[in-house]
């Protein structure tokens, strides 16, 4: 997996902290459960899933586009009506995880939507 994730880098990213879970997807079709793994880097938010076939699948979600995160529900909401919760974590610490989105949500610059983000303990 891991030399698969470094091809979707671009030359100045750095991967900082990733969850292997069970994610439940809201999407424009409804809701869709996958296994996988989410990545963060200091650029966007990766997620990876690897079907049993062998067929990949990439979703790319960039900071900027960051509506809330509900720490209690583990909750990602994006402005193009996406969220992503978090059922199941097999690999990883959120802790991490969190301060990680945290972190380049609030200071990367051109981030607009950082005051939105509740990020509680």
């Amino acid at each position: 997996m891991d030399q698969f994730i470094n091809l979707l880098l671009s030359p100045d990213e750095q991967k900082y902290s990733s969850i292997t879970a069970t994610f439940e997807l809201q999407e424009f079709t409804g809701i869709n459960y996958k296994f996988g793994t989410l990545i963060a880097t200091d650029k966007r938010l990766i997620q990876y899933t690897k079907h049993p076939l062998g067929f990949k699948e990439t979703n790319i979600y960039e900071y900027r586009d960051i509506i809330s995160v509900d720490v209690t529900q583990s909750l990602f909401t994006f402005n193009n009506e996406v969220s992503i919760k978090v059922k199941l974590i097999n690999q990883g610490n959120m802790k991490h995880f969190l301060e990680t989105i945290k972190y380049f949500s609030t200071y990367t610059l051109g981030i607009r939507n950082y005051c939105k983000i509740n990020f509680e303990n």
